[in-house]
């Protein structure tokens, strides 16, 4: 086997110094191992060539049009500012910070980003700043990108005002030293302009662990990820990633040990586990000041929720930055345990400003009566189930609809101006990492103490039991009964037997009138249904309830908890689950066990198959399937994936009866079995296609 050539330049000098991961092995061997998506560069002169393309890369997408500056030529550091509302932090610095650099200022620009209501702000610079302003030692620049303070978004911004091709991140209430820039300067030089240094002095609290200096185009390519929440872990995120993509720049730091490798367990784990081979490099300490306001050491553990917020974002950038699946799915399990914590201890006051965008003001000031029934969903291009959703529950007695829009195309605002429903945009996560923390952050916020409330998504539509005529009144039953949540059982709803294929073109807009049907599997499932994973969690004796109905199961082989928890009364350390499938507590309490479904069911009717009978739609469900967990994500491509003609005469085929049918069979799940024939001779499989 031919092995790769890294042309005849390889330059082993410069291969040693700049990854730390070849060890005692020969270079040139070292690297003919490395796998071919490894493209390291292994020459300086390949190194150059890779970075100016990367400037001018960067240059285009985020200054295709240079600020103006009375400057003859650009400076190289960039001192980046962000300020929201805080101008007694810059009152107390930036007067001895540009004093500091007026020595140095055709190589130096301090540029303040302010943010939000910044009249005050900007007057007081003018009125004080003005040799500075006129030479560009200090330039301002005012943006209303923010509604409410975010580390990543604000150091974000930075990114098309620059105008030097070093980012160093500067906080209002840090003071810089001549010594310190004379120092970076010198780095800049050593390294040919392509390395990180982190100015962390060892002791978390002092100012300096938000400090940071890297080129340029690396920040601008890299960025802050806006995604995570607002406080905490943002700058670890950074040097995370940018080392990974940038594998010959190394890390420079202050102390050998005292370091985010020394200091931080989740940095050191993710580059021992990613393999990171960027070479660390100590420089030593320069003449510094401390900041105006420092926390001091153990700050975030004095503030639970910020410790739990630290972790949380942790978690997230692990799951967004890792290269591996398992370690990816790792890392999104440990967070759920983080985001609990993180929801149990926020202060009420702060829920909405940390998860969403500024609301419309009669959302934000909506009132939940006690006794009323809200429903909570999370939405995205969801237009065609809207408005029947509504319909449907507010017949059942919702009193309010909260309605996450997860960025579809056409604000549901826009659209839907009804008085009870309530929209919100996420400003952090993503539905696969946060989708029930949003959810959550909600309920906490808007219902009373010990209200009710539905989870739902857009096209799970649940059916009140017989005797009752609406969820307010089955909450006053439930509780009677002692109870404090009901579960459900999800019904995949399928057209009835003699609907003409012409009439499914248009399923999505009549899809109330077209399936009316579900599965009717009339006979015990095999036991290679009953002791699957899924199955055996979600109802473990009981598994003779989804296997009348599974339709997926019977058509594709393919297993999805049928299993919902749609109605529950909200209490404190009360969590949801992705899925609304089981319900967590922090306080002890156990998870539901298989005992729920000897209670009452909720018949849960799923219209997800209608997207089944669309071109559009089936794309859609496709391009979605990454938000889900890995076995609901293989699911959906398996069923959505498919040839449209096969998939839709398979569902065709199974032996179904109308819906309503099987509200009685949900009264008595406990005795089901005894009315189902048993497993049929030679269908181990558990499918039966014809009665």
């Amino acid at each position: 086997m031919l092995e790769r050539s890294p042309g005849p330049d390889f330059d082993t000098r410069f291969y040693l110094s700049r990854y730390a991961d070849v060890g005692s092995e020969n270079p040139l061997r070292h690297y003919q191992a490395l796998p071919e998506s490894d493209n390291r560069p292994v020459t300086p002169a390949q190194l150059q060539a890779e970075m100016r393309a990367l400037v001018r890369q960067m240059d285009a997408q985020w200054q295709p049009t240079p600020p103006a500056s009375p400057r003859g030529a650009p400076p190289v550091v960039s001192y980046c500012i962000p300020l929201m509302g805080r101008l007694d932090d810059i009152r107390g610095t930036l007067a001895e910070n540009l004093a500091a650099h007026v020595e140095l200022a055709d190589q130096v620009e301090f540029l303040v980003l302010l943010f939000g209501d910044n009249t005050e702000s900007k007057a007081w610079i003018s009125e004080n700043f003005g040799t500075a302003l006129e030479s560009g030692l200090l330039r301002v620049v005012c943006d209303d990108s923010l509604d409410s303070w975010h580390f990543g978004k604000a150091k974000n911004a930075f990114r098309p005002h620059m105008l030097g091709r070093i980012y160093s991140s500067l906080d209002g209430d840090n003071f810089v030293t001549q010594a310190e820039t004379l120092r970076l300067l010198a780095v800049d030089a050593e390294f040919d302009g392509h390395f990180l240094l982190h100015h962390f002095s060892g002791q978390w609290g002092d100012g300096t662990s938000g400090r940071i200096s890297m080129p340029t185009a690396v920040y601008r390519s890299v960025g802050y990820d806006s995604s995570l929440l607002p406080r905490q872990f943002d700058e670890i995120d950074l040097i995370l990633r940018a080392l990974k993509r940038f594998s010959s720049m190394p890390f420079l730091c202050i102390d050998a040990d005292q370091n985010i490798f020394g200091k931080s367990f989740f940095a050191r784990k993710f580059r021992d586990e990613e393999r990171l081979p960027n070479r660390t490099i100590a420089i030593g300490d320069y003449p510094r000041r401390p900041p105006l306001n420092p926390r001091g050491e153990g700050y975030a553990q004095q503030t639970p929720y910020l410790n739990h917020m630290g972790n949380l974002n942790a978690r997230l950038s692990g799951f967004a930055a890792s290269s591996d699946s398992i370690r990816r799915n790792s890392y999104l399990n440990d967070l759920t345990a983080d985001k609990h914590r993180l929801l149990d201890t926020m202060p009420r006051e702060i829920l909405l400003s940390t998860f969403f965008h500024a609301p419309r003001e009669r959302d934000m000031n909506c009132r939940i009566q006690a006794g009323r029934v809200c429903a909570f969903l999370v939405v995205k291009n969801e237009r065609h189930f809207l408005a029947p959703l509504l319909a449907h529950y507010r017949r059942c007695g919702v009193s309010d609809f909260f309605i996450v829009d997860d960025g579809s195309d056409q604000p549901v605002e826009d659209w839907i101006t009804d008085e009870d429903v309530h929209v919100f945009h996420p400003k952090v996560g993503s539905f696969r990492t946060l989708k029930t923390a949003w959810v959550e952050a909600l309920m906490t916020y808007f219902l009373p103490s010990g209200a009710w409330a539905l989870t739902i998504d857009a096209d799970e539509f649940i059916h009140l039991p017989s005797d009752t005529n609406s969820f307010t009144t089955l909450a006053a039953s439930l509780e009677r009964e002692g109870h404090d949540f009901m579960p459900g059982l999800l019904i995949d709803l399928l057209p009835a037997p003699d609907t003409p294929l012409e009439a499914l073109q248009h399923a999505d807009c009549d899809f109330i009138q077209l399936f009316t049907h579900c599965g009717n599997a009339d006979y015990s499932p095999p036991e290679s249904y009953r002791s699957h994973a899924s199955v055996a969690w979600a109802f473990g004796p009981y598994a003779h309830l989804p296997w009348q109905v599974d339709v997926r199961n019977h058509a594709f082989g393919t297993f999805d908890s049928l299993r919902k928890i749609p109605f529950l009364r909200w209490q404190t350390q009360r969590h949801l689950n992705q899925g609304f499938h089981t319900l967590h507590h922090t306080d002890g309490r156990p998870q539901p066990g298989h005992d729920i479904w000897e209670r009452s069911i909720l018949p849960v009717y799923h219209y997800k198959l209608v997207r089944l009978f669309s071109e559009e739609a089936r794309a859609q469900m496709l391009r979605e399937a990454g938000n889900y967990h890995s076995r609901t994500k293989e699911n959906l491509v398996r069923i959505f994936g498919g040839e449209a003609a096969g998939v839709m005469a398979r569902l065709r085929d199974l032996p179904t009866m109308p819906a309503v049918q099987i509200h009685d069979r949900l009264k008595a799940a406990r005795d089901l079995e005894t009315i189902l024939s048993p497993a049929l001779p030679g269908t181990a499989g558990g499918v039966r296609l014809h009665g």
